[in-house]
């Protein structure tokens, strides 16, 4: 019997190329991801990200007009909706956004990524999505252990109440399920955070919670250009070279040998990122190149209007970043990468939890 991952594979791939040839001739396709920026206000005081010294834009959207918006034919092939900021929990009406969106797309998966500086509240959105059969993952942010994630984040005590986080994630993933209530840790690897990434791993495992390692970027949105914290060093090609995901991990090695990082990017095609006033951009890198405004015109006229195929121009001359959701939703689009991955590395198919790993990263 063929193994159960490649027989998944080899549907992806379906997926894959169906994606590629109306990509080829111009089509757009709808969104299948989307990250949602809840509100660009935030309470760390990160030393990598600056976005807390901008002032927020305000007039953000209400569950209302979220709701509306997301019921857009649009966005009917929606199956995740990352939940991000700034800070997400800073809005008192988190948990009416949450609604908004299962209300919206029933079937799509919802995460909050969380500095965890409120843990009240991020407790508060995950029981109050148990009392309302939403699926709903937490990524928790995570830069070191003990006071070396505080002197990252810039606030004493942060990492005391993400520990205190984890374990009532973790009962409540055990009385609920995973798929009910799930969290991972994300660990954001630059100059600053190198020296902790063990402790990171080491305490990931101890916990049983799934790490995921993002690469230092730089972009208007963090509001930090300029500021280059990820050397090319033995270090931390050392590092890189310890990760999981293989495809990724190929990139962050090119980019830091200085070689050309460029893909098939499938922002504004089957994923696009939404500002927390209406505005529809390609992705974190391309913060400031606006499609068009929810607020404005329908998601679907946005969508296919003038102004968005000419975004898609744009992304399509973008030479590569290292964005961890953009690159993972842009090689599950296309999924040519994955092959490649497997001509280069042919023992990645031999055994089904490599192949699978090598399908999932």
């Amino acid at each position: 019997m063929m193994n159960k991952y490649i027989t998944q594979g080899l549907t992806d791939l379906g997926y894959g190329l169906k994606n590629l040839v109306p990509r080829a001739i111009g089509y757009s396709l709808r969104p299948r991801w989307l990250w949602f920026g809840v509100t660009d206000r935030c309470n760390s005081r990160c030393i990598h990200c600056d976005i807390w010294r901008k002032e927020p834009v305000g007039n953000e959207l209400t569950p209302e007009e979220i709701e509306e918006a997301l019921s857009d034919p649009l966005f009917r092939d929606v199956r995740c909706i990352l939940n991000a900021g700034g800070e997400p929990t800073l809005r008192d009406d988190f948990n009416e956004i949450l609604l908004a969106e299962h209300k919206a797309l029933p079937n799509a998966n919802l995460t909050l990524s969380t500095n965890g500086l409120l843990p009240d509240r991020a407790m508060s959105a995950v029981e109050f999505a148990i009392q309302h059969n939403i699926n709903l993952g937490v990524g928790l942010s995570l830069d070191a252990v003990g006071e070396g994630h505080d002197l990252i984040r810039g606030v004493k005590g942060n990492f005391e109440k993400i520990d205190g986080l984890s374990h009532k994630l973790i009962v409540l993933s055990k009385k609920y399920g995973n798929e009910r209530v799930s969290s991972i840790f994300g660990f954001t690897l630059s100059n600053y955070t190198l020296p902790y990434l063990d402790d990171v791993k080491t305490y990931a495992k101890s916990l049983g919670i799934e790490l995921l390692v993002q690469w230092y970027s730089q972009s208007s949105f963090y509001d930090n250009i300029g500021k280059d914290l990820a050397s090319n060093n033995g270090s931390m090609v050392k590092a890189v070279e310890s990760l999981p995901y293989p495809i990724l991990r190929e990139l962050w090695l090119k980019w830091l040998a200085g070689k050309p990082i460029k893909f098939h990017c499938f922002a504004m095609d089957t994923f696009c990122a939404l500002q927390c006033n209406g505005d529809i951009v390609p992705c974190l890198s391309l913060w400031d190149t606006k499609a068009g405004n929810v607020r404005e015109s329908s998601p679907t006229e946005l969508w296919h209007s003038p102004r968005a195929v000419g975004v898609r121009g744009i992304v399509r001359n973008c030479q590569g970043c290292l964005n961890a959701w953009g690159t993972r939703w842009s090689f599950e689009t296309s999924f040519y990468p994955y092959i490649l991955y497997f001509l280069k590395h042919p023992r990645m198919l031999i055994g089904g939890k490599n192949a699978k790993k090598a399908v999932r990263d």
